[in-house]
């Protein structure tokens, strides 16, 4: 699959995941055959407020395979900001795409409208991942859930719609 200026082979991929994707999981995982690895999940709103731990999770890229920055939040134009601070970042920080993280279902997340929580809102969505794209220099994906709840799959419209506004790609966390 093309993704930008990069071919993403087919194979496992390092999905992000708080606390422990971090720089040596994603070179360790990438080493082993990962066919791409991303960062844990950086808040749009804290990276544009200057939050100093945002740009370290960041940090050391992914080894030898393609590597993706997770970004998530719910206001657009925040989001628009946040990739187009970490595309200033990119020769300090190698990367090859960011990914927008629409399916964290962490309380704390989900119940502000980020993560799953825009699974509840797909306009809104829409309106997200078109902001992402305009702000970066690079592809875009975004992973998102079944739906917001066993009553509320919708995965495959919000696919669509995702596709639509310009993703790259899309990636499903099927539980």
């Amino acid at each position: 699959m093309q993704l930008g200026r990069f071919t993403l082979a087919k194979g496992a991929s390092l999905a992000p995941m708080a606390g422990a994707t971090d720089t040596t999981m994603r070179r360790l995982c990438a080493a082993h055959g990962a066919v791409c690895t991303v960062s844990e999940m950086v808040s749009a709103k804290a990276l544009t407020m200057g939050d100093k731990k945002s740009p370290r999770l960041m940090a050391g890229g992914g080894g030898d395979a393609p590597f993706g920055v997770q970004l998530f939040g719910a206001q657009p134009d925040v989001m628009a900001e946040a990739a187009r601070l970490i595309c200033d970042m990119r020769g300090k920080m190698p990367f090859d795409f960011i990914d927008i993280n629409m399916g964290c279902p962490v309380p704390k997340v989900a119940n502000s409208g980020d993560g799953s929580g825009l699974m509840r809102d797909p306009d809104k969505a829409v309106k997200v991942a078109e902001a992402v794209i305009r702000g970066a220099g690079c592809p875009v994906t975004v992973k998102f859930r079944l739906g917001w709840d066993k009553g509320s799959i919708n995965c495959v419209e919000f696919a669509k719609a995702m596709e639509a506004a310009g993703v790259a790609a899309v990636a499903v966390h099927g539980r």
